[in-house]
């Protein structure tokens, strides 16, 4: 089996950080900036970071 590179793991993190961002602009836009907004951009996040992780995109 092979394993994932230093790159793959940025690539996550960025895409990740990217997702969130987007995330709460879009949710800052539709009136919705709150904790439970923040909390479930998170979850996409991390959901979105780890499949660019494990699919080594």
């Amino acid at each position: 089996m092979r394993t994932a590179g230093k790159a793959s793991l940025i690539g996550g993190i960025v895409v990740g950080l990217a997702c969130l961002a987007l995330w709460m602009a879009i949710a800052h836009d539709l009136g919705g900036s709150t904790l439970p907004w923040f909390g479930a951009g998170c979850v996409v996040a991390l959901a979105i970071g780890t499949w660019i992780r494990l699919a080594d995109l």
